[in-house]
């Protein structure tokens, strides 16, 4: 395992995800500054996620044919100058536009991190990419309370200077992680239809898992401060429990991730959907310590399977790794974030807590997929390694 590369791959998912998670604590002032109804206000809550997920899989494809850092560090450099931004904004359109520029940037860093990061854990390819994604859960737990005191300190158009530590974490990405750069030719590289050949069925039960599993997660972190409004939590409260479930789901994803290179890739994703179907439940079946205790091994359960998805994708399709996992990391959240909308409507229809009930036995489905996997994911053809399989062992 190459420590320092994948330390500083993990880094810069921290300092993405943190800014990328700027918007949402302060957009009740966005919408005061800037006399915005509340369905603008969601469309734009919705263009990040968007663009992410639209653009990652062109990135991911971008990322095997030219092999190196470049979208590690241009990514990261785009979220963070414009979600600092955002405060600066004079109208919605300008703000729409910054946000675009984030989702896009979003998008860049994913599939050439998560790649360089996988072939940075050799043979411990699970714990290595759960530790890339405790990274990036640890960033989005801490982002809002990141902006809140900006803002706090320095007032909205201030919160801008909070680019500078961030820029300066870009700098040293700049100047310490080094991946050998290699523009794979054309005809060198596997194409799209060899790289996928003979696991067409696995990938779609991954990216059928992966989005179930995403959309049950939204709609807990979406509709869980709505249902402890409804029981009268204060909204610090509905805060604090969004910052339990991110850190606890950052620790499920290691513990899951390492546990599957000692078992195996499908028993780790069924094992936690079994398991945090009935914590789920319990969480809004409760109160007090009680549910929150239950709501941090729920996010650890459902959670737990998040890199251990991603690497089986790696490992189906070793050629087009980045490729592979920005279909599950970027299409596939992006479509949860689509059936999510349809979400909202059931909650207005059938009541928010029956409608987190039917969200929560989700992840049951999962878990019939998963067994449909085969036992041991492993390459079912000769490809080239993933990227940097081989280059990046150098050094």
């Amino acid at each position: 395992m190459q420590t320092s590369r994948l330390a500083l791959a993990t880094f810069g998912h921290f300092l993405n995800d943190c800014y990328s998670a700027f918007l949402t604590p302060i957009l009740p002032l966005l919408i005061s500054q800037l006399s915005l109804s509340l369905t603008m206000a969601s469309g734009l809550v919705a263009i990040p996620a968007i663009m992410s997920s639209i653009c990652q899989p062109l990135y991911g494809m971008a990322s095997d044919r030219v092999q190196g850092r470049f979208f590690m560090l241009l990514g990261p450099a785009l979220t963070i100058i414009c979600m600092s931004c955002i405060g600066l904004a004079p109208n919605a359109v300008f703000l729409g536009f910054l946000l675009l520029i984030a989702g896009v940037g979003t998008a860049a860093f994913h599939p050439q991190a998560v790649a360089v990061a996988g072939a940075a854990s050799g043979d411990r390819k699970g714990l290595g990419i759960s530790l890339f994604g405790f990274g990036g859960n640890l960033g989005f737990a801490l982002g809002p309370l990141v902006i809140i005191g900006a803002v706090q300190v320095l007032g909205l158009k201030g919160s801008a200077f909070i680019a500078l530590p961030g820029c300066f974490g870009v700098w040293l990405m700049i100047r310490y992680l080094h991946v050998p750069y290699r523009a794979v030719e054309r005809a060198q590289m596997a194409s799209l239809k060899t790289a996928f050949e003979g696991v067409y069925g696995s990938m779609s039960l991954l990216f059928s898992i992966a989005v179930l599993r995403e959309f049950t997660r939204l709609a807990v972190v979406t509709f869980l401060p709505i249902y402890l409004a409804l029981k009268g939590s204060s909204l610090l409260m509905g805060g604090v429990t969004l910052t339990l479930f991110s850190l606890a789901g950052a620790a499920g994803g290691m513990i899951g991730g390492s546990l599957s290179d000692i078992w195996n890739r499908k028993g780790v994703i069924a094992l936690s959907g079994i398991i945090c179907v009935p914590l789920l439940l319990g969480v809004f079946r409760t109160d007090g310590w009680v549910s929150m205790v239950l709501l941090g091994l729920s996010a650890a359960a459902l959670s737990a399977a998040h890199s251990v998805i991603i690497a089986s994708a790696q490992e189906l399709v070793p050629a087009r790794a980045g490729t592979a996992s920005s279909l599950v990391m970027g299409l596939g959240w992006g479509l949860a974030g689509v059936v999510l909308i349809g979400f909202g409507s059931l909650a207005d229809l059938i009541s928010v807590p029956r409608a987190l009930d039917l969200a929560a036995l989700v992840p049951l489905v999962t878990v019939a997929l998963a067994w449909a996997l085969p036992t041991g994911i492993v390459p079912s053809h000769d490809a080239k390694p993933p990227m940097g399989g081989l280059a990046l062992q150098e050094g």
